[in-house]
């Protein structure tokens, strides 16, 4: 930055910030919380260059990495971070459309639903249904054809928006959150995706147990099968903490349901 100036270099003054700011956003050492402002201040003074007239690629690539810093930042209110976040990815889709980008434009729509789904601020119902249409945006290009990790991840995503969706009937809900668990079976197998075939089958087990339509022993029993299945990769050795989990879901039918982390597709763009 010292040859690099604003005034000289522009362009390359305002790449370096950029990379400033992913390389702070993604930083291991320090303080996590005082990373996440760097690199909120490193996106911010390249956008003083990478205008959306001049720059609209790099406009809009900030933009997005902006939001994600927003959406992770520990300080300052989270529920002000949030709407933050958000607002950034909206600016972005103004260039990353689905006809010209139609990856880039997917996955700002998970980033989107991503961020809905912990929105604060608005009523819960509402934010939830927006996270819902978000996923089934990013899948008319996420499909199983072309993008099946991307594909089978959007599934797991939207099956825990159904499960927690408060619009609609609660029992027609949890249908679709079983269906779309055993979609995301059909790439993740145990063969070739183990811990996340454990992790569906742990979710789809917590929807069986929960299920109100059909025959209560059944769906028990089905529940049963996928926490045992489960268990069978997620060994105590390897992951204490899911193990214990699925060894205690079999016997907590009547219990209440067991949070789990939603799977998330954390590309960069």
């Amino acid at each position: 930055l010292t040859v690099f100036t604003r005034e000289s270099k522009r362009e390359s003054w305002a790449a370096i910030q950029s990379n400033l700011g992913q390389a702070y956003r993604t930083r291991i050492r320090g303080d996590r919380g005082l990373n996440l402002e760097l690199a909120i201040t490193q996106y911010q003074r390249a956008l003083s260059v990478y205008t959306k007239s001049d720059f609209p690629i790099y406009w809009a690539m900030t933009q997005i990495n902006l939001g994600e810093a927003y959406r992770n930042r520990i300080r300052h209110p989270r529920a002000e971070n949030l709407e933050k976040a958000i607002a950034r990815y909206l600016l972005a889709l103004s260039v990353y459309t689905q006809s010209d980008f139609p990856y880039y434009w997917a996955e700002i729509q998970t980033h989107l639903a991503q961020a809905y789904s912990q929105r604060m601020l608005g009523g819960r119902a509402y934010n939830l249904e927006l996270t819902i249409d978000a996923y089934q945006l990013a899948l008319e290009v996420y499909t199983k054809e072309d993008f099946p990790i991307e594909w089978a991840q959007t599934q797991i995503n939207l099956g825990n928006a159904y499960s927690d969706r408060i619009c609609g009937d609660r029992a027609e809900n949890l249908e679709f959150a079983i269906e779309e668990y055993q979609l995301a079976l059909e790439v993740y197998t145990k063969e070739d995706f183990p811990i996340e075939w454990a992790q569906t089958q742990t979710k789809l087990g917590i929807a069986y147990r929960n299920r109100i339509r059909g025959d209560r022993a059944k769906n028990l029993e089905l529940a049963i099968e996928a926490f045992q299945q489960a268990s069978s990769v997620r060994t105590k050795q390897d992951l204490p903490i899911p193990w214990t989990m699925t060894q205690n879901n079999p016997q907590n039918n009547l219990g209440l349901p067991i949070v789990t982390e939603s799977v998330v597709i954390s590309k960069t763009i």
